[in-house]
């Protein structure tokens, strides 16, 4: 090759040809600089590169999160891999400026958490005592016996209300799923299907009681949707058979929401929607390695899909891409108690900017937080209001205060924010609020916590 090369160069013509590619080059590298600065910049018009919706928090280093909860208080609970440093759960109560392992599993990891309406916190562990409750914001824990015959690691944990528990185990001897009615003093069980390695993925109960599970299998013939009508006493076959259907939500309006991982035949992977009153699945958006789906109170949806995280806010007509350079790093998401949407992967853990329902990047009918100033948060004894300058609300409106499972616990008629308005917050129970404030048909929404 080098000697062919030599006697090309020889050449007269094709040495004329080499020497004027390198002169002009040479001589113009700033303008072709330029030029290709231009079409960058213009090509991140097109693709959409990276703008603010994220924050990254901090969290230790040569961990592996797997799980992410919040609390009413506000604290973040993230259950990690032993991956160089111990297994567990770490534990932050100020908003992940530091981190604190308030349980240690070792050579084990915590791959499942919830957190009922209580403030019970439930794991599902590898290892030995491989479901575990703490019932004061993770001091301390105490192992919950699964009875036989179950023996595997628990997958997915879901709490309703503060006495039903639905906890997935991963079972060889089919899709296994065992749930509580009386806060784990009593557990039934059922096998979903019989297919070997098969487990539930995700679980979700609609507003009619029904329970849906999606199923992740390895085979042809496993996978998909099924669903129970007797809270899980017996299940039907709803849909998307031979999908790894990794997760699965349902909207205020009982529509059901999946994403696929893979599929073990030729339908295309994606985000799958069964609407209330039809039966069967629509391929929403065609995408792949959906790992997770959230839906907020105003029904926008969130998921995983395609290496970054896309938003629907019309109930899956349409979906965009959220631009921002973290988004590829995310792999499983989370709403937290403060309305910020969190995002996991790997060692990597971050926030949205602003709370998704009143941010400055989402879809809302609120006015936004910037409008509404709230002092001091944390607050104890009072809590003052006042308008920043960027709004105009008029002198009477009214204020209501939500704790984190909506219900209503404080509301005023008459306050006047001409200057501000103290409201005493002292007989409040610690945790985390909801404060809106209605002027004039507008409504504008603001958070604080408690202590």
């Amino acid at each position: 090759i080098c000697c062919f090369k030599s006697i090309v160069l020889e050449l007269p013509l094709v040495k004329k040809m080499f020497t004027f590619i390198n002169t002009f080059f040479l001589n113009n590298f700033n303008v072709m600089k330029r030029l290709l600065l231009t079409i960058m910049a213009n090509l991140s018009l097109i693709w959409g590169f990276p703008q603010n919706f994220w924050e990254q928090l901090y969290f230790p280093d040569s961990t592996h999160i797997k799980c992410i909860e919040t609390n009413s208080l506000g604290y973040i609970f993230v259950g990690v891999i032993n991956d160089g440093n111990p297994g567990g759960l770490y534990r932050s109560i100020d908003n992940a400026q530091t981190w604190e392992l308030v349980l240690d599993a070792g050579n084990f990891m915590v791959q499942s958490l919830a957190i009922d309406e209580s403030g019970k916190i439930f794991i599902g562990k590898t290892g030995f005592d491989r479901f575990m409750v703490s019932q004061d914001n993770g001091d301390t824990w105490e192992a919950i016996e699964i009875p036989p015959p179950s023996y595997g690691n628990v997958m997915k944990i879901l709490c309703v209300g503060q006495d039903t528990i639905y906890v997935s185990t991963w079972e060889s001897e089919g899709s296994f799923l065992t749930f509580t009615f009386d806060g784990a003093e009593t557990w039934e069980y059922t096998y979903v299907t019989d297919n070997p390695n098969e487990y539930i993925s995700d679980i979700a109960v609609s507003n009619t009681g029904e329970i849906f599970v999606s199923q992740n299998g390895y085979f042809v013939g496993q996978g998909g949707v099924y669903k129970s009508d007797d809270g899980g006493a017996t299940w039907t076959y709803v849909g998307l058979l031979n999908h790894q259907v990794m997760t699965l939500e349902i909207s205020s309006n009982d529509d059901v929401f999946t994403g696929d991982w893979w599929v073990m035949n030729n339908d295309i992977t994606g985000i799958h929607a069964l609407y209330e009153g039809t039966n069967a699945f629509d391929l929403i958006f065609d995408s792949y390695f959906v790992t997770d789906i959230v839906i907020d109170s105003n029904d926008n949806i969130y998921a995983t899909a395609n290496d970054g995280v896309v938003k629907s806010a019309n109930n899956g007509l349409t979906f965009e891409q959220i631009e921002d350079e973290l988004s590829s790093t995310i792999e499983f998401l989370h709403i937290g108690s403060d309305e910020h949407l969190y995002g996991i992967r790997f060692n990597r853990l971050v926030k949205s900017i602003y709370p998704i329902e009143t941010g400055t990047n989402g879809n809302s009918n609120y006015g936004t937080t910037e409008l509404i100033k709230i002092y001091p948060n944390p607050a104890h004894s009072f809590l003052k209001i006042y308008q920043s300058s960027k709004s105009n609300i008029d002198n009477f409106c009214e204020v209501f205060i939500y704790n984190i499972y909506g219900k209503l616990i404080y509301t005023n008629e008459k306050i006047s924010l001409k200057e501000y308005y103290q409201l005493d917050v002292s007989l409040l129970a610690r945790g985390f609020y909801i404060i809106k404030i209605q002027q004039n048909g507008n409504l504008y929404k603001s958070s604080f916590i408690k202590q």
